[in-house]
């Protein structure tokens, strides 16, 4: 009995510690930092790094290897997904994990949301065609979020820079979330992952025994 109790005290500290928020910090400008903070003494830099110290920096002593002809590239270089590749992925994904998605989402509370979109080009008329696009996506991608997160304060400033010829996006966030939410959520997206997969293994197989019995008629009349 006391183990039964011991046990179910530590379930509901477990669970008592996950219901406090997690409040976390994004920013970005030429490279990504995310701050994470828990309670009152944990507060995490996740993103960039630490830097190394000079003793570790310092490459070890390596023999002179012959140098070796390069071989050339088969596969084609990954691309860089952009930013509304992204933001689409994500939507993508609420869609197709629904209610799990939906839970997390819903979760989240945005306290700070700040976005600066310089739009660049090779001339005056591609940037401002980009530009007018660019607008357009933002506006249906908030309105889409909006219906799911809470967004205190969101600033979203899109302007046409005709002098640099390629986009320069910066901003940040500050975000609060429940992980207890978060798990549970996570739980349920991977119950619909697990079943999709469920799914094609089935009809995989249908198509075999299907393509197998093709073939066993077949066999039978060439005979």
């Amino acid at each position: 009995m006391t183990g039964w109790l011991i046990f179910g005290g530590i379930i509901l500290l477990i669970l008592g510690i996950l219901m406090i928020p997690v409040h976390a910090a994004a920013d970005y400008k030429e490279e990504f930092s995310l701050r994470i903070r828990f309670l009152f003494f944990f507060n995490i830099q996740l993103f960039p790094m630490k830097e190394k110290t000079e003793k570790e920096e310092k490459p070890k002593e390596e023999k002179p290897k012959e140098e070796k002809p390069k071989k050339e590239k088969t596969k084609k270089e990954k691309r860089k997904r952009t930013a509304e590749e992204i933001v689409d992925m994500i939507i993508d994904v609420v869609n197709k994990y629904g209610p799990g998605a939906k839970m997390i989402l819903g979760n989240i509370r945005f306290h700070r949301l700040e976005l600066y979109w310089k739009v660049g080009g090779e001339d005056a008329a591609a940037i401002g065609i980009k530009y007018g696009r660019i607008c357009a996506w933002l506006s249906g991608v908030l309105g889409f979020f909006r219906n799911l997160m809470k967004i205190e304060k969101a600033k979203f400033r899109v302007f046409p820079d005709f002098i640099s010829e390629k986009d320069d996006i910066y901003g940040g966030a500050d975000i609060e979330f429940n992980p207890l939410i978060v798990i549970i959520g996570a739980l349920r997206m991977a119950c619909v992952f697990l079943k999709d997969m469920f799914k094609k293994i089935q009809n995989r197989k249908k198509r075999r025994k299907a393509l197998q019995k093709r073939q066993n008629i077949k066999a039978k009349e060439s005979a």
